[in-house]
């Protein structure tokens, strides 16, 4: 048993590979990464939210869960977008790459969201859609009855003792509300049915259970250095949810500080998180935050680390009026 719980932990707490008769491999469990620091990238878990600065901004998310668990969950996520004020909209891409045990998932997505000004505030309809690759190492899988001396046989005809890969389609959808304070988005991810690809042995459909998630934000002004802003995340695979409960304060839109507390429906807690960060020549963004672990895995892990770095490009809104253009002056 020490030798299965080193080798695939991870993939027994987060992914429960079934095999049916057909040795189909259908893939279930935790399907998006963790990441403590979502506020700062709420665009990679609802594709509305791209477009809702006026800049082209790129986020870039590396987290380690659990360090010193073996086959502890291994995540990076990057996402880019920029509005397109002519036409009220907006458009991005978003990558991720996920290992847990000996499951990774990695895939890219393209979104679009279309805004929708009322006064100071704004509503944002939001899609995407991409591609991902599921994959499974049955190879580095173990049984208790198997045997593992000069090859892999786990005496179990429905496991696979190569690597089993399947491409998937996957779509998103989202709305997102942001004004002067008050920030709410509603989301769902991985709305797309199972694929199946043949019935062979090395074949198999890989299911993505669907991913709701309900963000909202608020943020206030303390004097005139400080802004305060408490955030709550709820986030579900149908089957079970997470709430994540944030404060974040920012000193002087440059200097940032945060706690968090990440439990379950069922008010079991899993982590407390503190996080820092700041702005470096104006265009970068740069946060670290630690999870300190409440679970039992704290026995056998020593925390997770999280990094997020940012990159904006300021985007000018079109000025407000008619141009006219004077044959004159050939170069305006």
């Amino acid at each position: 048993m020490k030798q299965i719980y080193a080798r695939i932990t991870c993939g027994l707490v987060f992914s429960v590979a079934v095999f049916n008769a057909q040795a189909q491999l259908i893939s279930y469990g935790q399907q998006d990464p963790q990441f403590t620091q979502y506020m700062l990238n709420t665009s990679g878990f609802n594709p509305a939210a791209i477009g809702v600065e006026d800049a082209w901004v790129s986020t870039l998310g590396v987290r380690s869960q659990w360090v010193s668990l073996p086959g502890a969950p291994v995540s990076q996520s990057l996402t880019s977008h920029a509005p397109i004020y002519k036409i009220n909209s907006a458009v991005g891409v978003t990558v991720i790459n996920d290992i847990m045990g000996q499951q990774r998932t990695t895939g890219a997505s393209l979104d679009y969201a279309y805004h929708k000004r009322f006064g100071p505030s704004t509503l944002s309809i939001g899609a995407s859609g991409g591609i991902f690759q599921e994959t499974i190492n049955g190879a580095k899988l173990v049984t208790p009855t198997g045997n593992y001396e000069g090859g892999v046989n786990h005496n179990d005809p429905n496991l696979p003792v190569t690597t089993i890969s399947k491409m998937i389609p996957d779509a998103a959808f989202g709305m997102y509300f942001f004004g002067r304070n008050l920030t709410a988005g509603i989301s769902a991810n991985h709305l797309l049915l199972p694929i199946t690809a043949g019935n062979d042995a090395n074949s198999g459909t890989v299911q993505y259970n669907p991913n709701g998630y309900v963000y909202v934000a608020y943020g206030f002004d303390a004097g005139n250095r400080f802004r305060i802003m408490p955030n709550v995340l709820y986030k579900t695979d149908l089957n079970e949810g997470v709430v994540d409960l944030n404060t974040l304060v920012t000193y002087n839109n440059n200097i940032q500080a945060g706690i968090s507390c990440r439990a379950n429906t069922a008010l079991a807690f899993d982590a407390v998180a503190l996080m820092a960060g700041m702005r470096v020549a104006d265009r970068w963004l740069l946060s670290y935050s630690y999870d300190v672990t409440l679970s039992a895995l704290n026995t056998v892990s020593s925390g997770s680390h999280e990094i997020v770095v940012r990159y904006s490009i300021p985007v000018a809104r079109p000025r407000a009026g008619k141009m006219i253009n004077n044959p004159r002056f050939l170069y305006h």
